[in-house]
């Protein structure tokens, strides 16, 4: 008798047996994802091999597999290697590292899908591209032709044409019968790159990210692994999908934390390329005109090979970037300076558009009672609630609860409210008080509710439909509109000094990105930023363009603070209801790896326990851990946390590398 050995996404490592019911005698189910019976629960497991029953060492009766969920393989090779690879860099079973890359919730078409033949439509576009543009063309494209693993940086200041060589890389991959993987940080940019990818590339082009629904993701799963789809562009997820004659990865605007997945296993995308590429002797290409520190260390370090646009395309001026400083202004009558508001008339006037940028949506970020002066906070965080208009309630952008505007004051009874700080609907209701008669939108978590609205605003601003568009870092991020001329900072102190290592490097990322967004045409571009602080070495370099002497300056920091990338990273977060518990359990974790440490004699610096920055979320309390030394000396004393039993209703969260210590 023949068994099937199932991996299921639960936190153990081991491997599970089940046997096979005459019915499914027959079928071929290896690679397949199967429903099986796991204590009182029913789980999707993923088969990974038959052996005989005879040779099972527990003496146990097998349960029968309920289900076959699949009609054809949905693994191969590469993902049960990625899948080990993913469980041991990143410290979770390999059936969570399984349920990650090819995910239980992918669901079959009732109806059979008719496969489409899809055609390569390649329009060559008849433009010349620049001396830089062809030089990284060429050292990519070598490496495809000849099947050659390389890694690349595509560093080019914005509008330097990265997404046209891209394109052009692509193309080669096409022409020599391979596939590629087209990886955005955000799903507001994927209407304009699927615009541009179909009209050179035709049939054979697919999307794929949260946004998509289960069912359309099968049908791309297995239009991939029958080579119908041939390029996908999408977000994190997208880089684990089963192209079996992968040539080109693609990793645009690299330096964004959306690479990196929070949640367990906490892989990051950018070093599941880097594994695939070499797999599948495959090239990877990173871009940004603003590397995050680990990746520009690597070039320098000669593990990624450099490649340079230093200038914009038909050598247009990088716009003049201006400090607005507020730090004398005692009285605000506006959240718009004079100086920012006469560039706003300018500009409108010349019928020319404008982005207007703040990190922080809703209308005011808190409200507190005038008499006592509190401060109205979310129930289940510690954090205030956002005040919001129309409809008036308060929000939590945490947990997501939503209130009533209070009647009176919880503490004191007072019925009078202090309104304090903007966000970016108050910011829209000045606008249009400003300027009645100009067409506004406003892209943020608030009204991006679905795929649409991305469609939306990118075709809306382009036909010049909106004369300004407002937004959070949505609007920061690869846009291309030829006729923006302005852009204007409403606050640049948001995330600079946050108690986190990299509240400077994200400051001067998002500046020169926003700043990035205009004088992209013909149009000279300007941006305007108000800050309190314009002697901050972040906004001085961003003003500049300085990218290599921000990254001198921010090394020297983080050597003699020791942070990445001079070293690694672990974040360990304990949560229960109970803060007390929750402390408790964090120092039994402390004093545990304290004494590994020290029997291992590693070079471990070990912080905490400490409360996080946002010490309750959701009704928990959150105490953190952080480990900083090598990669192998950390994993290695987080692999004994297995012998440490986690208390009833208490959580552990271990996160590698961390894209921020909050």
């Amino acid at each position: 008798m023949k068994a099937a050995k199932v991996v299921l996404p639960v936190p153990v490592n081991k491997y599970f047996y089940y046997s096979i019911p005459e019915e499914f005698e027959k079928s071929e189910i290896i690679y397949r994802r199967v429903k099986v019976p796991f204590g009182n629960r029913i789980l999707t497991g993923y088969v990974l091999s038959m052996t005989d029953v005879s040779e099972i060492e527990e003496n146990i009766k097998l349960k029968n597999i309920i289900e076959i969920i699949d009609s054809s393989a949905v693994l191969t090779d590469e993902i049960t290697n990625m899948a080990k690879w993913l469980s041991e860099t990143y410290l979770c079973s390999e059936g969570e590292a399984f349920s990650t890359i090819v995910p239980v919730s992918l669901k079959i078409p009732k109806r059979a899908t008719k496969q489409k033949n899809s055609k390569t439509k390649i329009c060559n576009p008849d433009f010349q591209i620049t001396k830089y543009q062809q030089k990284a063309f060429e050292e990519i494209t070598s490496c495809i032709k000849n099947n050659k693993n390389e890694n690349f940086m595509l560093h080019g200041v914005t509008s330097s044409g990265k997404t046209e060589v891209y394109l052009r890389s692509i193309q080669c991959a096409i022409d020599n019968n391979k596939s590629a993987i087209f990886l955005l940080p955000e799903i507001s940019l994927t209407p304009q790159f699927i615009k541009i990818l179909n009209s050179r590339f035709g049939g054979i082009v697919a999307l794929w990210h949260s946004g998509v629904s289960t069912i359309k993701k099968y049908k791309i799963f297995n239009a991939i692994q029958n080579g119908e789809i041939k390029i996908v562009v999408g977000a994190r997820s997208a880089v684990f999908l089963p192209f079996t004659n992968l040539g080109l990865i693609i990793i645009d605007e690299e330096h964004e934390n959306s690479y990196k997945q929070n949640n367990k296993p906490s892989y990051d995308a950018k070093e599941i390329a880097l594994w695939r590429g070499k797999y599948n002797n495959a090239v990877t290409v990173f871009g940004s005109a603003t590397p995050s520190l680990e990746t520009y260390k690597k070039c320098l370090d000669k593990t990624l090979n450099l490649i340079e646009l230093p200038e914009r395309v038909d050598s247009k001026p990088l716009p003049v970037i201006e400090m607005i400083s507020l730090k004398d202004v005692k009285t605000k009558v506006s959240v718009f300076s004079k100086k920012m508001l006469n560039a706003i008339k300018k500009a409108l006037a010349r019928r020319e558009q404008i982005i207007i940028f703040l990190n922080r949506r809703g209308f005011s970020p808190s409200i507190m009672c005038q008499k006592c002066s509190k401060v109205i906070h979310c129930p289940h965080c510690s954090i205030a609630m956002v005040y919001h208009k129309n409809p008036e309630h308060l929000k939590c952008h945490y947990c997501g609860k939503e209130l009533k505007f209070p009647l009176k004051c919880p503490e004191c009874g007072s019925k009078e409210f202090n309104i304090f700080g903007v966000g970016t609907q108050r910011i829209e209701e000045d606008l249009k008080k400003l300027f009645p008669h100009t067409k506004i939108f406003r892209l943020d978590g608030d009204t991006a509710k679905s795929k649409e609205i991305y469609t939306k605003v990118y075709e809306g601003v382009k036909n010049e439909d909106y004369s300004i568009l407002l937004g959070t870092q949505m609007v920061a991020k690869g846009f291309d509109f030829p006729r923006v001329s302005l852009v204007c900072v409403i606050d640049a102190d948001t995330s600079l000094y946050l108690p986190d290592f990299r509240s400077s490097e994200r400051t001067f990322q998002l500046l020169t990105q926003v700043a990035g967004r205009c004088g992209r045409s013909k149009i000279a571009g300007k941006v305007l930023v108000q800050t309190k602080y314009p002697d901050n070495y972040a906004l001085i370099y961003a003003q500049e363009y300085n990218y290599k002497k921000f990254y001198e300056q921010e090394m020297q920091f983080r050597k003699e603070l020791k942070y990445p990338p001079f070293c690694n990273i672990a974040k360990i977060t304990v949560r229960n209801k109970d803060d007390k518990k929750s402390f408790d359990f964090s120092k039994t974790v402390y004093d545990f790896l304290e004494v590994k440490i020290s029997e291992k004699k590693h070079k471990i610096d070990m912080l905490g326990p400490s409360q996080s920055y946002i010490f309750k979320l959701n009704g928990t309390y959150r105490w953190q851990i952080i480990l900083k030394g090598s990669r192998k000396e950390i994993k290695s004393v987080l692999e004994e946390l297995n012998a440490v039993k986690t208390p009833y209703e208490t959580f552990i969260n271990i996160e590698l590398d961390p894209s921020d210590l909050l």
